[in-house]
């Protein structure tokens, strides 16, 4: 069944690359980088998709989100 799962990222610039985490899913491995802001928002999104589809294929519930100051909120479709 199609959804909408909501988790907050912190992005933060390190060096000449951005990073991108997901603090609920971090010990899944939600962490990322890109060369920009946007290309590492667009991976850890990917890499959350990824992760919640390994979870529901080993009948894992997601955890939940996990609020983070400055964070950005990702609503993403699942399914």
């Amino acid at each position: 069944p199609r959804m909408v799962v909501s988790y907050h990222v912190t992005v933060d610039r390190q060096g000449n690359e951005w990073r991108a985490v997901c603090p609920a899913l971090r010990h899944h491995g939600a962490v990322i980088g890109g060369e920009t802001r946007e290309e590492a928002l667009a991976h850890i999104e990917n890499a959350i998709l990824m992760i919640l589809a390994e979870m529901e294929f080993n009948g894992l519930s997601p955890p939940t989100n996990e609020r983070v100051p400055d964070g950005v909120l990702l609503n993403i479709a699942t399914g």
